[in-house]
């Protein structure tokens, strides 16, 4: 049996992921330990890495690979081919950002937007670098400067296509925040380009924002939806609050709230509110946006 954190570890895919397949799409069924922690079976790691090798290598939706998965269950996980491609990249720009060779660096990023689409290097390369860089800090294998080098490198990447990516003026504005106390944007950024690249404008306030005085820039601005990303639990109340007292103000608001302690928060019953998990965003922005 195994830990969220190892299965995590062992193919490559964000605990909050495994968490929202679960309860969004019951792909999997661990059982619990008595103080309530997750353990996975093989067969379960099994199913999620063919979950991941169907979205990864074939392109595929969450919401249809579970579909093909309940349709033809496989006895055995497959092996794509192509389940290793980004491997060489990731492991070169994680070397490059931890010897801080900014050259390097930059010359491993421009060679992946050269082979793959922005939004595959974002997810499968800079996203998963990101995530490593987190853990072997956490983990003492490599200093606080590094783990600041890595992420300001990787966030300054994101940024050039936040102000480059065409703008349909047609569409509702969007405001994107973290609150204030909350310092991971990297998903609150990579969510912020899947909007900018339907062709909305994104004003983007980044981490650790306060949440003085953004009724007066929603209106200021003509903002239609807010986006907010939270890891920490500590603000959920306070910010559900403030978007009840926007709702008040104006009800054609629409607020969309993701991040990794979205799955075990209380969650507003609201018509106007949703709140994301996993890769399906598509889906999402057809209900949600539209």
């Amino acid at each position: 049996m195994y830990s969220i954190k190892q299965v995590s570890e062992r193919l490559d895919i964000p605990a909050v992921t495994i968490r929202a397949w679960e309860n969004r799409y019951n792909v999997v069924a661990p059982s619990r330990t008595e103080g309530g922690h997750r353990l996975y079976s093989e067969k379960d790691v099994e199913t999620l890495k063919w979950i991941k090798a169907q979205i990864h290598d074939k392109n595929m939706k969450i919401s249809d690979a579970v579909r093909l998965l309940k349709e033809t269950p496989p006895v055995s996980a497959p092996a794509p081919s192509q389940s290793n491609k980004y491997d060489d990249l990731k492991v070169q720009l994680y070397e490059a950002l931890v010897n801080l060779d900014t050259q390097e660096a930059n010359q491993i990023a421009d060679l992946a937007f050269s082979l793959y689409d922005y939004e595959e290097v974002f997810h499968h390369i800079l996203v998963q670098v990101l995530y490593k860089v987190g853990d072997e800090w956490e983990n003492g294998a490599i200093s606080v400067a590094q783990e600041h080098f890595a992420s300001q490198f990787i966030i300054n990447r994101c940024t050039q296509f936040l102000r480059i990516l065409p703008v349909n003026p047609a569409l509702p504005k969007v405001l994107a925040f973290c609150p204030e106390g909350e310092q991971h944007q990297i998903g609150l950024m990579v969510f912020s380009l899947f909007l900018k690249k339907k062709g909305h404008d994104v004003i983007y306030l980044g981490p650790n924002t306060p949440l003085a005085g953004l009724s007066d820039l929603i209106k200021m601005k003509n903002i239609r939806v807010v986006a907010i990303s939270m890891t920490n639990p500590n603000p959920i109340k306070k910010v559900e609050d403030w978007i009840q007292s926007c709702l008040k103000m104006d009800p054609s608001l629409k607020f969309i709230v993701g991040g990794s302690c979205v799955t075990d928060c209380p969650k507003l019953e609201s018509k106007s509110v949703s709140y994301s998990l996993g890769f399906d965003w598509d889906v999402w922005y057809d209900s949600f946006m539209r």
